[in-house]
This record gives C-alpha cells, structure tokens and sequence, in this order.
C-alpha cells in the first residue's frame, strides 16, 4: 500500500470525523478489552484530543500531492478534501498521545512510519499502551521502548491498566539508566525548562481552576491516578518520571528529582516539604563542578537511581527519601527522616538514618472510632 505522512495545523470537522472513525476502526480490533459502550462513550474524548493535540501526523492513502498543485488546492495541512486517511498519530511534549492504524492498513508499515515521524519532529522519548493490548506492547518494544512503570488505570479511571513505555536510547534513557551520564545535555535543558515553566504556572497562576491545575499535572508527569492530588509548592526536575497511583496526596511543597522514576502505589499520603530524590553526583569536588567545553556548552556528571513507593504508605512532613530506596506497603515513615535503605512492608521507621522500628499491627487500628462516625 502507498502512503505519504502529512501534519495537520488546521484541523476541520471532516478531517477529526474521518479520524475518529479510524480509531474506532482500530480499537474495534485491537482493544477487546472494551466494551462497545465503552467506545462509544470515549467518542467525544478522542475527538476533542484529536483537536486540541499540539502535534497531529496523518498517513494519507496514494502519493503525496507536488509541491505546487497542493499549495494550489490548499491542502497541505488543511485536512482531507477527498483524500482518505489511514492512520494518525498525536504527539505533546515528548509524549505520543495516541497512535492508531485503520485495520485495512495493517501491515504495510504506516504505524512504524508515524512512530518514526513522531520521535524524528516531535522528539517523544515517552508513551503510555494498554497492558491489554499485546500486540501493541510488542510493536513498541520492537520499535527501541521498554516499560519504565505501570499504573492499575488508565488515565481516566478505568479498569484498564496502562504500561508507560520510555524510548531505550538517547540520553533520557542514559539519564535514567543509572549510570554516569552528562546532565548538562541540551534536550535535557529543554525539559527542565518546560516542566519548570509549567510548575510555576501551577503553583502561582491564581486564575487556573482545579481542573485546569489537574490537567496541566497529568499533562506533565507521567501518570496521575483518580483522586490524587498535589497541594501548591510542589518543584520537579523533569515531571515525566513521576508516577502516581490513585487516591494518592501530596502535601505542601513536595520536591520531586525525578532523574530516574519515582514511583508511587495507590493510597500514599505525603506530608509537607517531603524531598523524593535520584541524583547522584560525584564525591571528588573537581568531578562534581559544571565543565564549560570550548564550544560554550556544558557539562555536569550525574547519576539517577529510582525510588518506589508502595501502596498504602504514610510520610509524615519533611522526610527525604534517596535515590534507589524502595519504601514497602503500608509503611509509615516519621517526621524529619532521611530513608537511606530499603523499608519493609507495613512498618514503622523514622530516625536519620531512618530505621524500621516496629511493625504496624492491628492493634494500632482505630476502628472503633471510624465506627462510631459510620465510616468502617
């Protein structure tokens, strides 16, 4: 099958119906997972992607249109005017938001070409795929991804369990590899810059709802579960390696280095001023400085270890966690700790270095009390 791949900056009404049809086509075949209610209540949420996505690639069945007699009809760009579309793909800031291929299009190498498309001019390191979705897990691994981090929802709080997939190379893959890597990168400048710009806006722009302040940090970190929240003051580094589950909160000024991934289960609560950090940097100081090379750029060595946390975890306020700690299930961490080591599940630690202390058992429940307010 022919194909050429055109971007779309004005997006008609004709244009984002054909498209929709060419993601229920695919998601008809590829997600038997979902329901055919499902479907047809995602149908205006997909085209409202469609619409607003910063970058949006279409594969047009045939060959490409010259030069002159497409700027003559005034296609490029401007949607289908008779052309038949086959497959899509949405990219955001390093994300791919979507990818679908018409099932009649299968085959013939137009995803392979989106996905090409999409990390050559919208530079994506990053994506999320349905767990459900073999087929597409397996595309993207062959296509240089690996699963950075998994979530039981998906993006809307559905029961459909999402992988989120980073690219195995370049220098975010460096970054988050663990291994020395040069920090001081340009496109790692770019990315602090946007989730630096980003976090300000969420933290000091007063006129922004709480739906809006939602959305700008799903747009930013890498998963947002349903009903987490992040109380103002929080600051990142990158925001795409931070990932939530669902039901979780963050207290005033959370501090999220998030180098590598730092990563959280379901129902974790954070007090004030807790620090998640990945860095490493080197303990020789003429190591450690920032290096200038010759042609103005710059040069910092680093290293990022990830951090997990459990579900069903407790910090209290101002707690520090390290790079490369794992903090277990249902553990409870004390104010002013500094977590250095590993905490096993369902225990109590605190102290710096912070220190198991005890277990959490059930004589620590307060069910009585929640029965007395009817909440047990």
């Amino acid at each position: 099958m022919v194909f050429y791949l055109e971007e779309q900056v004005r997006r008609p009404a004709e244009l984002i119906e054909a498209l929709a049809l060419v993601w229920e086509r695919s998601v008809c075949v590829t997600h038997g997972f979902l329901s055919e209610d499902a479907i047809v209540g995602m149908r205006p949420e997909v085209r409202g992607e469609l619409a607003g996505i910063d970058m949006l690639a279409v594969a047009f069945e045939g060959q490409e249109p010259a030069a002159g007699a497409q700027a003559a009809r005034g296609e490029s760009g401007h949607g289908i005017r008779g052309r038949k579309p086959l497959a899509f793909a949405g990219v955001a800031h390093g994300k791919l938001e979507m990818l679908f291929v018409d099932p009649a299009a299968r085959g013939c190498g137009v995803g392979r070409a989106l996905l090409a498309y999409a990390m050559s001019e919208g530079d994506v390191h990053r994506l999320d795929v349905n767990e459900q979705n073999p087929q597409a897990i397996g595309f993207y691994e062959h296509e240089g991804f690996v699963v950075a981090a998994r979530s039981n929802f998906d993006g809307a709080g559905r029961p459909f369990p999402l992988l989120h997939m980073e690219r195995a190379s370049g220098i975010r893959a460096e970054m988050a590899s663990g291994e020395w890597f040069d920090a001081g990168d340009a496109a790692l400048a770019r990315d602090r810059d946007h989730a630096g710009a980003t976090i300000r806006r969420i933290n000091a722009d007063v006129s922004l709802s709480e739906d809006d302040r939602r959305n700008l940090l799903c747009e930013l970190f890498g998963a947002v579960g349903e009903g987490s929240a992040v109380a103002a003051g929080v600051q990142v580094d990158y925001g795409y390696h931070i990932f939530m589950g669902k039901g979780c909160y963050f207290n005033f000024n959370a501090t999220f280095l998030d180098g590598a991934c730092i990563s959280f289960g379901d129902d974790v609560w954070v007090g004030p001023c807790c620090t998640f950090a990945t860095p490493l940097h080197p303990l020789l100081g003429r190591e450690r400085a920032m290096r200038h090379g010759a042609d103005g750029t710059s040069h910092l060595a680093e290293r990022n270890l990830p951090i997990t946390v459990g579900s069903d975890v407790w910090l209290a306020s101002n707690v520090t966690v390290n790079p490369g700690v794992t903090i277990g299930d249902g553990a409870v961490v004390g104010s002013g700790s500094v977590v250095t080591k590993d905490i096993p599940p369902r225990m109590l630690a605190l102290g710096n270095p912070c220190r198991a202390v005890r277990e959490i058992t059930e004589q620590d429940s307060v069910a009585d009390l929640l029965a007395k307010a009817g909440v047990a």
